[in-house]
């Protein structure tokens, strides 16, 4: 089965202009999960809400108006599955996250944000493809960034080693697809890799490059010290 796990990242909008140009969400994948308020923002087939929705009560009881408030607002309505820490009377579409069975299965108990039990709920499920967008969580050229992207990675090398394809936008940091192949290659500088499948696996042909950088390019690459900011939106993935 092929899920496609939706975060609130800037490289959610790849899914929408895919979907679209599609003709469907079916078209791309057999489900679509969503993480918190994109549920009632995209079709979809199952929610993620980690959080306890009795903390969030508090939480929208201080500021009636909030994002928050109006989530919980539709969670309750919402027949659409939630999976969540606790369940709540209040909300019958609740569901617990199957922690025991989970980790059991696989021992690690490292989960710092929602996107990560959307991927080990997959595994769990048996999934064989998973595709990603919105799991942004770190922005090129940006110091600030939010909690939770090395986990999703680690549980996505889970899945790696479980035989599962995954699959991102161009457009997300998660995994640092939005680089250039060469940069994720740290040290071929002087030589163009190439890939392709084989029988065997994959084949590797290298092209030694003439031409090299100048002294200063070659420091820029190096200095990470003074970022620049960008017009990314932070993307509240948790």
């Amino acid at each position: 089965m092929h899920v496609a796990i939706l975060g609130l990242g800037p490289s959610v909008r790849q899914y929408l202009e895919i979907t679209k140009r599609f003709g469907g969400r079916k078209a791309l994948c057999d489900e679509t999960w969503c993480i918190n308020a994109l549920g009632d923002v995209f079709a979809c087939d199952r929610i993620f809400h980690m959080d306890d929705v009795r903390i969030q009560e508090v939480r929208a009881k201080a500021k009636p108006e909030s994002n928050i408030a109006r989530m919980l607002d539709w969670l309750k309505a919402t027949k659409i599955p939630v999976v969540t820490s606790r369940a709540h009377p209040d909300y019958p579409a609740l569901e617990e996250f199957p922690l025991q069975e989970v980790i059991s299965r696989f021992p690690c108990g490292y989960f710092n944000n929602t996107g990560p039990y959307a991927v080990a709920y997959a595994l769990y499920k048996g999934v064989t493809k998973l595709s990603l967008f919105g799991m942004d969580y770190t922005y090129d050229n940006v110091v600030d960034a939010e909690k939770g992207r090395a986990c999703v990675e680690w549980w996505l090398g889970v899945a790696s080693q479980l035989g599962v394809e995954l699959s991102m936008p161009r457009t997300t940091s998660l995994m640092d697809a939005y680089h250039e192949q060469a940069d994720r290659f740290y040290g071929y500088d002087t030589v163009k890799l190439e890939f392709a499948k084989s029988n065997s696996g994959v084949e590797l042909t290298k092209t030694f490059l003439d031409t090299l950088p100048d002294a200063e390019t070659i420091e820029q690459r190096y200095d990470h010290s003074a970022p620049i900011e960008t017009q990314h939106v932070r993307s509240n993935t948790e």
